[in-house]
């Protein structure tokens, strides 16, 4: 058989991280850079507060009040994943990108919103569909008219990792998010302090599912998602 007959050698499989690799990987850089994902994070909730304290001062019931906090702070939280991808690329992404990673934020924080707002808790479970639409935008690995289709794709072909990384990070932020609430349960109602709690939260929160999406999301694709720098190893 000649050279020119051989079949050429398969590619290597790409062997995939633990989760536990993935989940130690965002808490090292949450612990490494944690100043700025906070403060960004915290500006954004109090952009997203603005709205909902204008809406409840101009006379709106809780229950409206608490729709528009739904929307406004589902787009702070997308926010966060679009300002903890674009700043962890290996290059800096164009102003163009940077444009369409922010806007696909706003149109995902409002479908997350829409999904919370109609299916109540159960939510949950169609959620992570959308966990990856702020990443490839930001990534470049696709238009923003495809976001949506794109992270639906990839969460169902790896289901399991993607509701795992999912769960984690419920389990994650519920202890954080009733600690607050603790603390400030000495000086407020209970439904006062539970959302206080979730506020005093969403600053730990936020950014650290930001960065665990992060690093599912270029274990999944392959992607050089991460700066050098910004890895842990």
């Amino acid at each position: 058989m000649t050279d020119e007959t051989e079949e050429a050698p398969a590619a290597p499989v790409r062997v995939r991280a633990p989760i536990q690799d993935l989940f130690a990987s965002a808490v090292h850089r949450f612990g490494a850079v944690w100043a700025d994902l906070v403060v960004f994070s915290v500006v954004a909730l109090v952009v997203a507060t603005i709205p909902v304290v204008a809406v409840h001062q101009g006379g709106a019931g809780a229950g409206q009040t608490a729709v528009v906090g739904r929307f406004a702070y589902g787009i702070a939280y997308f926010a966060v994943v679009a300002f903890v991808m674009l700043r962890g690329l290996p290059e800096p992404a164009p102003a163009r990108r940077v444009t369409w990673t922010y806007a696909t934020a706003g149109i995902i924080g409002i479908v997350a919103a829409m999904l919370v707002l109609f299916l109540g808790p159960y939510a949950v479970v169609p959620l992570p569909l959308l966990l990856f639409a702020v990443p490839a935008i930001a990534a470049g690995d696709v238009e923003p008219g495809g976001a949506i289709a794109r992270s639906a794709g990839l969460a169902a072909r790896n289901f399991s990792r993607t509701w795992l990384v999912w769960l984690i990070t419920i389990l994650f932020a519920a202890p954080i998010v009733v600690a607050m609430a603790l603390i400030v349960y000495a000086f407020a109602s209970g439904g006062t302090a539970f959302l206080a709690g979730l506020a005093m939260a969403a600053p730990i929160v936020w950014p650290f599912s930001a960065l665990f999406t992060r690093a599912l999301y270029g274990d999944l694709t392959g992607r050089a998602v991460v700066a050098p720098e910004d890895r842990t190893m």
